[in-house]
């Protein structure tokens, strides 16, 4: 891989190989005013995986040794070098959840929704133990030869699945609705909703020694990326059984953990909803609806290389506070998400042959990290040290959006003439128009200038990015945002730009149709379809390259949305 220009990967194939086991059941018992409910399901899963990953080895060249990465790779300065024995685990996983709700119609025009769901958590276990759990003071007992701290499942203090069963989730449900006049529906809920283990956070753990060894090398060469240091491949390729006298190539490559005290998350739902018609088959629809996720988990280096005078980037590993180990990524579970709408809704059914649909969301969306986190894979923070300084906008935040269909059936012309009703009666017209925002980005430098070994480093700001506006589309497309209020961050520093404060360009998009069938005799008829995807053939760009250390391209939009498509098709119906 090299930073900003390309990346160079075999297609390895591999064999995957899953299940589920599911059993659920209901129950309704109408009591009076009540409809009681009561319910659960039990799921066990497997989930095997045979794969070659990282046996080959991965190279990259991010410009940290020169300052420019495709200069790296010509030079065969190599950033970072991982290489590991396979990806293979038998992994299974039992899930259980238990409901009981009560629909309870107070008064005509009241209705109260009360429920109660339990949902425990299980971590999901290894046939073999590939679970890893990283506690600097204790020893291993099942491989006594592992580094201090390096703990596998069935060790003292490292749980089979890497952090304990969890079985406080409960989730309390409560909604209404409420009709205080003839025309007027008022409708309200808020609830508890936790999330279910999956089972690719565990992928991590089972690309880790002593079952599937792992390299991680920095500032080396890429015709020796071992040097003088043990090279235990092809001998150490998975899978197999380790024995508990195994020994261990150290440094360890890249570990991950979840924290001793990791939990899993949920998320606190609540919305309110006036309804009123407004005329005949004509309802308009105002809502406030809330999400607020909880105990969101996220990836942190514990061992990330600290910045010393004399740092480079040959000497990543003997900067790191914990000696035996290469990138030590522990999953906590702490960071919180929020997002904040009002949702605003006009409908028209079907009147004289015409309805329409529209919906305004004007949102906030507010996290630290936008993706679930995958122990092992990748540090969420490029800050190990300030995780709240990453707090922003979230990757999918769109503050204004606007989306309106309609169904518009133009009339049959019955007392035309023949050759004009066939001709010009009976189309039907439909369309969707799609207006947003843009969606935030965050400028990033490209290099690891901190000499971390994380990689995620961010550019120092020392000016507005914010560009005047009214200027040409070419000259947007040339150069988004203002690229000279950006600097490299200064050496063994994270950089000071913030995350997600850049925006990209909206989009305005008209899809639309247009259909009429023809009838033959009394059994057939051919349908005649017409539509049109981006009918206006509005240019929708993405969002601008934002990798501070690629000159040539840094601001520049360098992606677009399709294009007009039309497509058309005959359907023979009989």
């Amino acid at each position: 891989g090299v930073t900003g220009s390309f990346t160079a990967r075999p297609g390895l194939n591999y064999i995957k190989d899953d299940f589920d086991f599911q059993i659920s059941d209901n129950l309704t018992w109408n009591i009076g005013s009540h409809e009681l409910k009561f319910g659960g399901e039990f799921l066990r899963s497997k989930n095997e995986i045979l794969n070659d990953f990282r046996t080959m080895g991965n190279f990259e060249f991010n410009g940290s040794i020169s300052g420019n990465a495709m200069a790296d790779l010509m030079l065969g300065d190599v950033w970072r070098f991982w290489q590991g024995g396979g990806e293979f685990k038998e992994l299974y996983g039992n899930r259980l959840g238990f409901f009981v709700q009560d629909n309870w119609r107070v008064r005509p025009e009241l209705t109260l929704n009360l429920g109660l769901r339990w949902d425990p958590t299980f971590p999901f276990t290894d046939s073999v133990g590939r679970v890893q759990c990283f506690r600097p003071d204790l020893q291993s007992t099942r491989f006594p030869n592992a580094p201090l701290g390096y703990l596998n499942a069935g060790d003292p203090g490292c749980p089979e699945g890497g952090f304990d069963t969890y079985m406080g989730t409960f989730a309390p449900r409560l909604g209404f609705a409420f009709r205080p006049a003839t025309r007027t529906v008022i409708r309200g809920g808020a609830g508890i909703f936790w999330n279910p283990q999956f089972t690719v956070l565990y992928n991590g753990f089972v690309n880790a020694a002593p079952f599937s060894p792992q390299i991680t090398n920095f500032g080396v060469r890429f015709e020796d990326p071992y040097g003088s240091g043990v090279n235990p491949f092809p001998a150490s390729f998975a899978p197999f059984d380790p024995s508990p006298n195994s020994t261990f190539v150290l440094p360890l490559g890249q570990l991950g953990s979840f924290d001793a005290q990791f939990r899993p998350s949920y998320m606190q739902g609540y919305n309110l909803t006036i309804e009123q018609e407004v005329a005949a088959n004509s309802v308009i629809r105002v809502s406030y609806v809330g999400n607020m996720g909880r105990f969101l988990s996220y990836n942190s280096d514990v061992n990330f290389a600290r910045y010393a005078p004399g740092a480079t980037t040959g000497n990543i590993q003997a900067r790191r506070p914990f000696a035996n180990y290469g990138p030590t990524l522990v999953a906590g579970s702490g960071s919180t998400s929020s997002y904040h709408a009002l949702q605003v809704g006009f409908e028209r059914r079907m009147n004289r042959n015409f309805s329409i649909e529209a919906n305004y969301t004007w949102s906030a969306s507010i996290d630290e990290f936008s993706e679930d986190t995958t122990p092992g894979q990748s540090s969420s923070i490029p800050n190990p040290l300030d995780r709240r300084g990453n707090r922003g906008r979230s990757d999918f935040d769109n503050p204004h959006r606007f989306v309106a269909s309609y169904v518009w059936a133009l009339p049959a012309l019955q007392n035309a003439q023949p050759l004009v009703r066939g001709v010009l009666g009976g189309w039907e017209s439909t369309g969707i128009v799609t207006i947003r925002n843009g969606f935030p980005f965050t400028v990033t430098t490209g290099a690891d200038r901190s000499f971390s070994g994380i990689g995620l480093d961010r550019p120092d700001v020392i000016g507005d990015a914010n560009l005047a506006s009214g200027r040409s589309r070419a000259e947007r497309i040339a150069r988004y945002f203002n690229t000279s209020a950006f600097q490299l961050n200064a050496l063994g520093t994270f950089g000071s730009a913030p995350r997600s404060f850049l925006r990209g360009p909206g989009a305005v998009n008209f899809d639309l149709a247009l259909m009429k069938s023809f009838p033959i005799k009394e059994r057939f008829r051919l349908q005649y379809r017409a539509e049109f995807f981006n009918a206006f053939n509005t240019p929708n760009f993405g969002s601008p390259f934002a990798q501070l250390s690629n000159a040539a391209r840094f601001g520049r939009i360098e992606s677009a949305a399709d294009p007009r498509i039309l497509q058309m098709a005959l359907k023979f119906q009989f």
